[in-house]
């Protein structure tokens, strides 16, 4: 019964942990996402003028 206690206890810091990270980001993230989004944003307008 002890080791099941322990588990829980385990799993729930470890959900607790998840949920922090996700809402913690960091400015390689950041930056990451920002030159995703303006090299998608640049690849689909020249598609769209290659006429």
């Amino acid at each position: 019964m002890k080791n099941r206690i322990h588990m829980k206890d385990q799993q729930t810091n470890r959900v607790r942990e998840i949920m922090n990270e996700s809402l913690q980001m960091d400015w390689d993230e950041i930056f990451q996402n920002a030159v995703t989004f303006s090299l998608v944003s640049l690849f689909m307008a020249l598609g769209l003028s290659w006429q």
